[in-house]
Order: C-alpha cells, then structure tokens, then sequence
C-alpha cells in the first residue's frame, strides 16, 4: 500500500473512513491492517485499513479546516 501512495506524490493525505474525515495527515507506517498516521506533531493514531474508504492528496490548510468553522 505504501507503494501506492508513493505515486500520488504527496507527504500529507485526507483520510476518509467509514465515521471520520482526516485532513492533512501524514502517514508513516503500515502493519498488520493499520496506518499508523502522524496528524500533528508528536501526535499519533492508528486507522485500521479495513476502515478506510478512500484517500486522497491532501488539500490546502484551509481546505478542511476553515469550512468547518463556519457557522451562519
């Protein structure tokens, strides 16, 4: 897996899974059916794989953060 994400040419990733959304995280290590993700500094989680639904390059900063701010 850590092969295809080589190709996407990216260090930081959006992570969709089947209850949460993960923006701008970096992914460092897979085993056993498990990323395990770096999502800030010296910060880090385990995403089952089985879990995951897609990823993708991620976005701007601003992208995920600043939409989720918002309120009207």
């Amino acid at each position: 897996m850590l092969e295809l994400l080589k190709k996407l040419n990216s260090e930081k990733y959006d992570i969709v899974t089947g209850s949460k959304k993960y923006y701008g995280i970096k992914i460092l290590e897979e085993k056993d059916n498990f990323l395990l993700v770096e999502t800030r500094p010296n910060t880090y989680m385990l995403i089952n794989i089985a879990s995951v639904t897609t990823i993708t390059p991620a976005k701007d900063i601003a992208y995920g953060t600043i939409a989720k701010n918002i309120r009207f």
